[in-house]
């Protein structure tokens, strides 16, 4: 890693080459937009997974406390 102080540079690929401070911060700005598209996609999907769970999830977690309390009442019943 190391730092160039130029406005001749190629970002990424070598197609993406930028050779002027106008063409620099448009560079920037697009790497900017697309971490955001890359971001909100990732937490359009962690909502997506996480309501995906709470539909499923209320049958099985009321399923499990009533399987724990049948299990402790009858543990309680053995000597």
């Amino acid at each position: 890693m190391h730092f160039i102080f130029s406005d001749e540079v190629v970002l990424l690929f070598d197609f993406w080459s930028v050779h002027s401070p106008t063409g620099m911060a448009l560079s920037v700005l697009v790497i900017l937009l697309l971490a955001v598209l890359y971001e909100s996609i990732k937490v359009g999907k962690a909502r997506l997974l996480h309501q995906a769970l709470m539909n499923l999830s209320i049958p099985t977690s009321q399923q499990l406390i009533e399987e724990a309390d049948q299990d402790s009442s009858s543990s309680d019943s053995l000597p």
